[in-house]
């Protein structure tokens, strides 16, 4: 099977084009980025493609400048869209506190998906190969990655797709030979400065001298045989987090009872779904304290950045740090108000006679003189039951109240003392015991509140 058979083959096989797709070339005017191009524009008519080239200078070079005129007229001899942009990884590298790989990584994705938003774009396509998959794998293993590291470059994420993933950079140099496709030579390839470098280099040249040429095709046979493995595990993963974990305003709460039989592979993987979801660093220690967490007592926290762990009884909350944030309102009786509030509405107002059994009605006389506040907690907030008069955190405590919530819960109160207590959560109203309405009750503050559509 020839290259372009191999492209065509892997497109079939992994869904990486439609008829009509828009795609995005991503191009270095390295070999393998210009076999790429050629073999879409090849198959352009074939899938009646819409293809753009986006080319990205780092700036790193003398002769990055050059590169991107390269890309520029190849374009115009392929008679296809062109963008090009250029940035400072260097400067990049220094604000973020990444390596100068990390930065320029890290400037071509943002760059692609950009355009990407901004064209349109179905596809995003990208020139690595069997020999970076390879050189991936070992990168991963030597940082001490775990199944997903080591699954290495996938051939499709997202709208992210690799037709010459499973072709060897030999092959690529030599179809780029035969059908006279010029490209040209980043020399920082061959710089030792740089980790891949040292991989592609010098320990894969070894590897092949020791175990033969074919040992190649025995690490990619590997890793192939791990993505799967690792895409099965990922699934599985998916669909007991979706069991085991709820989303609660800003927080991700964890079920420990659920999850504590699960395997600990499977419990960590749940673990990462959800640091992935506040863009947080993960790390086999991060994973490690957090499992400890769960046979502590509950309100021990860890602290990462801007990321809070915190064990609450029996969960695990994950939540940002923040400042404290507190809510109030004026309610004045000679008028009506709509106050929102997180995804409720509340309606209030003064009136004579009891008109609808879902509002919530308390007796208008013990507040007429007083100014009253829908707000959330304050310290020596207390309420009157039947028992008597109880602090506020002593009643969240008896109704188990989770910690994350007792700050958004809203409080009709006047001064400390709460006269309707809005578990917003659990859509339960307790009412003061001096407040209800009695049977010679003749003036009423009718309480209407709706959630509306929507997570708030």
């Amino acid at each position: 099977m020839n290259l372009l058979d191999k492209v065509r083959n892997n497109i079939e096989k992994y869904e990486m084009l439609k008829k009509g797709f828009k795609v995005l070339i991503g191009c270095s005017g390295g070999v393998d980025s210009m076999v790429l191009l050629d073999c879409i524009c090849r198959l352009k008519d074939e899938y009646n493609l819409d293809i753009t080239v986006a080319h990205l200078n780092h700036m790193l070079r003398p002769e990055a400048d050059d590169d991107e005129k390269f890309v520029i007229e190849m374009c115009k001899r392929y008679n296809i869209k062109c963008v090009t942009r250029k940035v400072d990884v260097a400067k990049l590298k220094k604000e973020k506190g990444l390596s100068e790989e990390e930065a320029g990584r890290s400037a071509r994705y943002s760059f692609f998906y950009e355009i990407a938003e901004e064209l349109n774009i179905d596809r995003i396509l990208l020139g690595h190969n069997k020999n970076d998959v390879v050189e991936t794998f070992f990168l991963n293993l030597f940082r001490g990655s775990g199944l997903e590291g080591l699954a290495s470059v996938p051939p499709v994420r997202d709208i992210v797709a690799r037709p010459l993933i499973n072709i060897s950079r030999e092959e690529i140099e030599e179809f780029a030979k035969v059908n006279n496709i010029p490209f040209v030579v980043d020399k920082t390839n061959f710089s030792l400065k740089y980790k891949r470098n040292i991989v592609r280099n010098e320990i894969l040249p070894l590897i092949r001298e020791k175990f033969g040429k074919s040992v190649l095709n025995t690490i990619f046979r590997t890793v192939e045989i791990i993505r799967e493995e690792n895409d099965q595990i990922e699934k599985l993963a998916q669909k007991f987090f979706e069991e085991y974990v709820q989303k609660e305003d800003i927080y991700y709460v964890l079920n420990i009872e659920k999850t504590k039989n699960l395997p600990v592979f499977l419990q960590r993987r749940i673990i990462k779904m959800i640091l992935e979801y506040f863009n947080s660093a993960i790390s086999y220690d991060i994973l490690k304290e957090i499992e400890k967490l769960v046979s502590l007592s509950s309100g021990k926290k860890k602290v990462y950045k801007n990321l809070i762990v915190e064990k609450q009884n029996d969960t695990l909350v994950f939540y940002r740090k923040a400042e404290e944030s507190s809510f109030c309102f004026e309610i004045s009786l000679d008028k009506e108000h709509q106050v929102f509030y997180k995804n409720f509405i509340f309606n209030i107002k003064v009136t004579d006679r009891i008109k609808n059994q879902k509002s919530i009605y308390i007796d208008a006389r013990q507040i007429a003189e007083n100014k009253i506040f829908l707000r959330t907690r304050r310290d020596g907030d207390f309420i009157y039951l039947q028992a008597g008069k109880k602090k506020l955190k002593e009643w969240f405590i008896d109704k188990k109240v989770p910690r994350r919530w007792r700050d958004s819960i809203l409080l009709l109160a006047k001064g400390s003392e709460v006269i309707v207590i809005f578990d917003i959560y659990s859509n339960i109203v307790t009412i003061n015991q001096k407040y209800k309405v009695k049977p010679d009750t003749k003036t009423f503050l009718e309480i209407q509140f709706v959630k509306m559509e929507g997570d708030g």
